[in-house]
């Protein structure tokens, strides 16, 4: 009985302490979730404040924002134009530019490409002497470079140059031209980029390779566009000027503008021509005259005449040495004294001439005449007196009687 009253007793306390820990358990379970609400809404403001800060990705837009994106590529797929094609003329702006050529936008997606020798019709050693960045420019399509169209300024410039040559042609203007070339028959020339030919026999002098470089004014003898022939003169464009007058003895600077083994050819201030004749250099003897002068060469002379008939200029710097030899010892000594020689030269000439009529006078005197016209021209009484005398000793010769 009493074992069975120690068990039951046993049982009963088993049973309390597990409800007490069930109790317990139950508690703290409670409390717990009760921490965790208040937790939860303690941190309720925090996110929503999070939440109103940061509306989401930086990389993830609402569907509204794709739509826009969307919009916004199919118009640019839709603005897309088709490569221009070979011949076509655009236009379009600079946007790169290097040693070899320019990068060009053209429009919409697309760029071309303007190779540094298609750029200008003159050589070119870059291009950012010609072209700035943001520049616009207009040519056309002579192919393309992996896909990229290839422009050209050249074609448009073509047309430009001709236009601009053409109408020197019909207005015959005198126009400048820069010796590119210098070959047997004449000088190849430059005008506005196309090569125009000079031939020799309308050149004053003999082209020579010291022309390279050189400006040249001419005129054109032939111009057919069909053809792609220029043609032009020197001479031409000089003659023109060769009806201004010009005051003998008077001194003028001139350029020299060909060489011949009689002379130089001169290119006077004011655009006439003229030949300084080889005995007219200096009083001493000359061996060479390209010893002497150069093509291009700034020189003085003076006028000995001018004979418009024949369009002709005869020149002499011999004129212009203070001692017979100053142009070979030093010719730029004589240049830049040159008037003032020339005035001395005048001035001695004009004593000679003097002395002249002084003589004259006296020998017209002597055989008995007199000049009482003080217009009258010395020589001129001197030489009429002379054939009166002759004259009149010949009729006396006829008239007298044979013995």
């Amino acid at each position: 009985m009493l074992f069975i009253i120690a068990i039951v007793a046993v049982f009963i306390s088993t049973s309390s302490l597990t409800n007490c820990f069930t109790h317990r358990a139950i508690v703290q379970t409670r409390q717990y979730r009760i921490s965790m609400a208040a937790a939860l809404v303690d941190r309720k403001d925090p996110l929503v404040n999070i939440k109103e800060r940061y509306s989401g990705r930086a990389d993830f837009v609402e569907i509204s924002d794709e739509i826009e994106d969307y919009n916004f590529f199919a118009e640019a797929d839709e603005e897309e134009i088709d490569p221009p094609s070979k011949g076509q003329t655009i236009t379009g702006t600079v946007i790169e530019i290097d040693d070899n050529g320019a990068l060009i936008e053209i429009g919409g997606k697309m760029s071309g490409y303007l190779p540094l020798k298609e750029a200008s019709l003159t050589p070119l050693k870059n291009l950012n002497s010609v072209l700035t960045i943001g520049q616009e420019l207009t040519g056309e399509i002579i192919g393309s470079l992996k896909g990229m169209p290839v422009m050209s300024l050249r074609s448009a410039q073509l047309i430009v140059a001709w236009e601009k040559a053409l109408n020197y042609r019909v207005t015959d203007e005198v126009f400048e031209v820069e010796v590119v070339e210098v070959n047997r028959g004449g000088a190849v020339c430059d005008l506005f980029g196309l090569k125009a030919f000079l031939p020799g026999s309308h050149f004053l002098g003999t082209p020579s390779e010291s022309l390279i470089g050189t400006t040249l004014k001419v005129k054109f003898l032939d111009a057919n566009e069909e053809e792609g022939k220029l043609v032009v003169s020197q001479k031409r464009a000089l003659s023109d000027n060769q009806s201004v007058d010009l005051i003998k003895n008077a001194v003028v600077g001139a350029t020299v503008t060909g060489l011949r083994s009689y002379g130089v050819f001169l290119e006077l201030d004011g655009g006439l021509a003229g030949l300084l004749h080889i005995s007219q250099i200096s009083f001493d003897r000359i061996d060479n005259l390209e010893n002497l002068f150069s093509v291009g060469q700034k020189c003085k002379v003076m006028i000995l005449d001018h004979d418009k008939v024949n369009n002709r200029v005869a020149l002499s710097t011999k004129t212009l040495e203070a001692n017979p030899g100053d142009m070979l010892r030093n010719m730029t000594a004589v240049f830049e004294n040159a008037e003032e020689t020339a005035k001395k030269y005048q001035q001695r000439i004009e004593a000679e001439k003097l002395a002249r009529e002084a003589a004259a006078k006296d020998i017209v005197a002597g055989l008995g005449g007199a000049i009482d016209d003080a217009n009258v021209d010395p020589l001129v009484s001197v030489a009429d007196s002379i054939e009166s005398i002759l004259a009149s000793i010949v009729s006396s010769s006829e008239t007298k009687p044979n013995v």
